[in-house]
């Protein structure tokens, strides 16, 4: 299998490395203040370079059936290369019995709160679960991403081979969780990176992803990450770049001249997604998918040393609290970051409160 070519030197990625420590540390406003010029000969240099080397390739994530547990470990694993286990989960309970109707008629009363992940600064919305599903179905773009499921009914890990999941993790992890993805077609989830491992299984639909290294963040360029979730930064027209559908116009020209990972996920197929991959993930019709993520800390720090500093000095929310958020709903970390989260706790509380004198 071709491997994605590194287009960006060692000094190049240590420079880039610098303007984001400054960034988190100092804020980007006051970073590129004191930068400025020194940032715009380093990305006037960065194109050049990457414009000699000619056009980036977009290349097909490898599928292997029946791959081995040692395989899968000492070479995709080891060495933080994504690959599709095809249709490795078509037996499980989920890929044969999961629909939009399946949790709509179980859960459709579970109230779930939605953030806008375009524009995290929105205001939440709280909603019952058969809410967005009756959006998706009525043509809608909702997408609800982050459904814990199993945190809500964990009576459903039997609805996935877990012993199979478990022998494919790293022995010293620190963190688990499932993550159900519920949306319409073309809904989209921009570019963005976290520092968990992830084997995605597609359930119910199809997907596209679309994965660039973490070695060539500096063409992503994101905000100073504040927890454990980046995302790319909203540029032209106040959007993010979309890989599905390339404009390598400025301010995204230079995405044009680096490799790219593709896959396009049908139900039954896993996907092993390396943590620190830039990835943008775009659905095929009514999807349904499952991200079973874990942390497993040295590792993490193997693969990339300086992101998983930048983690653990993480102001807003912390690191600590922002794991304990995690296992709860990944959502209520970006609530935190924007300042929202007390409102909706205390909302809660009320309701509570409401509840018990009635």
């Amino acid at each position: 299998m071709e491997s994605i070519k590194k287009r960006i030197s060692r000094n190049q990625q240590i420079k880039y490395g610098y303007y984001q420590l400054l960034d988190h540390l100092i804020g980007r406003e006051k970073g590129h203040k004191l930068t400025e010029n020194s940032r715009r000969k380093f990305y006037q240099k960065l194109f050049h370079t990457l414009k000699k080397e000619g056009k980036g390739k977009v290349l097909p994530i490898e599928r292997r059936s029946n791959l081995s547990i040692e395989e899968f470990k000492n070479h995709y694993v080891k060495k933080g290369i994504p690959v599709v286990l095809d249709a490795a989960a078509k037996d499980w309970d989920c890929v044969k019995n999961w629909s939009f109707d399946y949790f709509k008629n179980l859960y459709g009363k579970d109230e779930i709160v939605v953030v806008d992940q375009h524009d995290m600064t929105a205001p939440y919305q709280r909603m019952t679960l058969a809410d967005v599903i009756n959006g998706i179905k009525n043509g809608s773009n909702q997408y609800y991403r982050f459904y814990p499921l199993l945190e809500k009914h964990p009576e459903h890990i039997l609805d996935f081979d877990y012993k199979w999941l478990r022998e494919r993790r790293n022995k010293l992890t620190v963190f688990e969780a499932f993550q159900v993805f519920i949306g319409g077609d073309k809904t989209l989830t921009n570019l963005h990176n976290a520092n968990q491992c992830n084997l995605f299984t597609q359930v119910v639909g199809e997907k596209k992803w679309r994965l660039y290294h973490s070695f060539h963040t500096a063409i992503v360029d994101p905000l100073p990450v504040e927890n454990v979730y980046r995302s790319a930064p909203l540029r032209k027209n106040n959007e993010p770049f979309n890989p599905f559908e390339a404009d390598f116009e400025a301010p995204f020209a230079l995405y044009e001249y680096i490799d790219s990972y593709e896959v396009h996920l049908k139900p039954g197929d896993v996907l092993w997604n390396p943590p620190f991959y830039w990835h943008a993930v775009q659905n095929i019709g009514e999807s349904i998918g499952v991200g079973y993520r874990w942390l497993p800390p040295l590792y993490c720090y193997n693969i990339s040393p300086f992101y998983s500093f930048l983690d653990t000095i993480a102001k807003n929310p912390p690191i600590w609290k922002a794991y304990k958020l995690y296992q709860q709903d990944i959502n209520l970390i970006h609530m935190a970051q924007f300042g929202q989260l007390e409102k909706y706790k205390n909302e809660i509380a009320a309701d509570q409160a409401t509840s018990n004198r009635s």
